[in-house]
């Protein structure tokens, strides 16, 4: 493939894989922005009238990979939290509103759940919005709660608070204070374009060694734009073959035509 001048208005998809198995992970082609940012420290030797720079070192050579992601998944989550997602069926907290009707002279209530027992359940009258007396559940019949009589009337709303169980596998990720993001490898896939050839160029770019910094942040609103999620890799040198000898290498990129 000729040499030549490219233009880049492409994202980069990359494929994560564990640094310890060599196993991919994850593939993430939904990110809206990926940034390439490579620094180094910068001192300069001076002398002379007017103390003019003479001579410049470098050194402490850094770089970081950042994804902004719209769409994320658990397993993006799991990074972060640096642990396994644990599936099982689990316990949910609940919380509803609903009316009192007389069920066969039984002051009875429906859920859309089964509680899983009367101990964890709480029932108060909801009078206007607001809780105000407590009524005791006697009885479970299934997704039927029947009610003590004296405080609370057929047509009353109550306000319940329950533990049901998923039906259903459910996915668990304990963030905890002692767990952090694992090392990996990234593969990036993206495209350039030749302002002279026009032609579409493929590009591929290998990070040997990156971890996830573990600082996110997870936005909840109804309105504005989606929550984004920024993911910052710090890179890491690698021993790679480079010109016929073993040099400590941040990553690399391949052009190549298909």
């Amino acid at each position: 493939m000729k040499a030549g001048r490219y233009g880049s208005r492409a994202i980069l998809n990359p494929t994560i894989f564990d640094y310890a198995t060599g196993k991919p992970f994850m593939h993430m082609d939904y990110a809206n922005t990926a940034s390439q940012e490579t620094t180094a420290d910068v001192v300069y030797a001076t002398g002379g009238d007017g103390a003019p720079r003479r001579i410049s070192f470098f050194g402490s050579k850094q770089s970081t990979l950042t994804f902004e992601t719209q769409i994320f998944t658990m397993k993006h989550l799991a990074m972060f939290a640096g642990r396994e997602i644990e599936k099982g069926v689990r316990s949910i907290f609940r919380r509803e509103v609903v009316p009192v009707v007389d069920k066969a002279g039984a002051l009875t209530i429906t859920l859309e759940k089964t509680p899983l027992n009367l101990t964890s359940m709480t029932v108060v009258l909801f009078e206007n919005g607001v809780a105000t007396d407590e009524i005791v559940p006697t009885a479970i019949k299934t997704k039927d709660v029947e009610l003590t009589s004296g405080k609370v009337v057929a047509g009353d709303e109550v306000e319940v608070f329950y533990q049901f169980e998923t039906t259903t596998e459910a996915q668990r990720l304990s963030i905890t204070s002692g767990d952090f993001p694992k090392y990996v490898k990234i593969i990036g896939d993206t495209v350039y374009t030749d302002e002279v050839a026009t032609d579409i160029v493929s590009g591929q770019l290998t990070y040997y060694k990156a971890r996830l910094q573990p600082n996110f942040t997870l936005n909840f609103s109804p309105t504005g734009d989606p929550t984004t999620l920024s993911m910052v890799f710090d890179i890491f040198p690698q021993k790679v073959i480079v010109d016929g000898s073993y040099k400590d290498t941040l990553y690399d990129i391949v052009l190549y035509g298909e």
